[in-house]
Order: C-alpha cells, then sequence, then structure tokens
C-alpha cells in the first residue's frame, strides 16, 4: 500500500506542475515586431546631420558612409543573432553623425 500512496501522491504532484507551467505560459506575452516611434525618432532626428549609415547586408551589419551604396565595412555582428527591436531598427538605417558614435553603436550591437 505504501507503493500505491507513493505513485498517488506522485501523479498528484505532477499535476500541480503541469497546472502551474500552463498558468506561468499564459502569462507570456509576444512581444511586438515593431519599433516604438519615440525611439526610432531619436535616431531619425539625427539622419540630416548622419555621415554613417548602419544596415543589414548579407545576415550581418555593415556600415555605409551617407548616400552610397556599397558598405564601409562589414562587420561580424551576425543580424539573425540581434533582438527584435535591433533587426528593425537595421531595417530602416541607423544613423550614426560620426565615427565615434558608429563605434558606439556597433558596440551596442556587438554585446
Amino acid at each position: 500500500m505504501k507503493k500505491a500512496g507513493k505513485l498517488i501522491l506522485l501523479a498528484a504532484m505532477v499535476v500541480c506542475a503541469l497546472a502551474s507551467a500552463w498558468g506561468a505560459a499564459g502569462t507570456i506575452r509576444r512581444t511586438e515586431d515593431r519599433i516604438p516611434a519615440e525611439v526610432y525618432a531619436l535616431y531619425q532626428s539625427k539622419s540630416g546631420r548622419a555621415r554613417y549609415l548602419l544596415r543589414e547586408k548579407d545576415g550581418f551589419v555593415a556600415v555605409y558612409k551617407s548616400g552610397e551604396n556599397r558598405p564601409e565595412r562589414l562587420t561580424d555582428i551576425e543580424t539573425a543573432l540581434l533582438r527584435r527591436a535591433d533587426r528593425a531598427m537595421l531595417e530602416k538605417g541607423i544613423p550614426a553623425e560620426d565615427l565615434p558614435e558608429v563605434l558606439s553603436l556597433l558596440e551596442d550591437l556587438g554585446s
């Protein structure tokens, strides 16, 4: 009888664990794939002064000089490994005013 009691207790614990997992999974919400307008507006305000633009090319982050079609530098930062918001920003293009800002952005994306 001891073995049957242990099995019943184990089954009850499994049911409780599954119910808890189900409840916790229901609280997870999918984040939106788009960039909040106010976040991208901060970058867009720089676009007139931007000498560089960060974009995606062939699955990697690339640095373009403003108005150029060929990247000045192709980094080893894989876009597939970035957060959705960062990938969405790269699709629109992330403007940078100077080289130190480019390096700062690349450091942020690479970490």
